[in-house]
């Protein structure tokens, strides 16, 4: 039915992160949803420094974008532009200083979301065909979806609630990448 692919590279003490996913579900030739997404940031010491996202689901296309202001950021979305103080991190799932968020970027809305992130324990996740134990979160508020995290804090599934009441699953193929592995340009 689709993808979801993360790709991390660190630039000294930059690091950009990008998420891309598409989803399609056909019954024959005929195509009955689909949806892609795209979101590009970049990050310095832990903080969101800009990010560029955008949403297309079936046809209707949303961008969100943010960028650092002294002490917090300039956030703009299908709703407008807002200021934000403090530091967020954006629902892209591969971050998983999330779980330390009671707000967070929505990078489809631009909205600003609470959430209570609530640690459901430790359970066994198929990742790249292999059995590992990894942390399972639930995001509660105004957002319902769950994470999984493995020991080393990378991410490695997650499950939400598509529109129309469908449970989707993302799993990760391939993801087990010790930190030093990640491209340096």
């Amino acid at each position: 039915m689709g993808y979801h692919n993360v790709s991390l590279c660190r630039d000294g003490k930059e690091l950009l992160a990008k998420a891309k996913f598409e989803i399609k579900v056909k019954i024959f030739a005929l195509e009955l949803y689909s949806v892609e997404y795209l979101s590009q940031s970049h990050w310095r010491n832990g903080k969101l420094l800009a990010l560029h996202s955008r949403t297309n689901e079936n046809g209707t296309v949303s961008e969100v974008t943010a960028k650092r202001l002294n002490d917090g950021l300039q956030i703009t979305g299908p709703n407008g532009t807002e200021k934000f103080q403090g530091e967020l991190i954006p629902t892209n799932h591969w971050n998983i200083a999330v779980t330390e968020s009671s707000r967070v970027l929505n990078t489809i809305t631009g909205d600003v979301n609470s959430v209570r992130m609530r640690d459901l324990g430790l359970e066994s996740v198929i990742a790249e065909g292999h059995t590992i134990k990894a942390r399972r979160w639930a995001y509660t508020g105004d957002l319902d979806n769950e994470v999984w995290y493995d020991h080393d804090g990378q991410w490695v599934k997650m499950r939400f609630q598509g529109k129309d009441g469908s449970t989707i699953e993302h799993v990760c193929q391939r993801c087990l990448i010790p930190d030093d592995k990640i491209t340096n340009r």
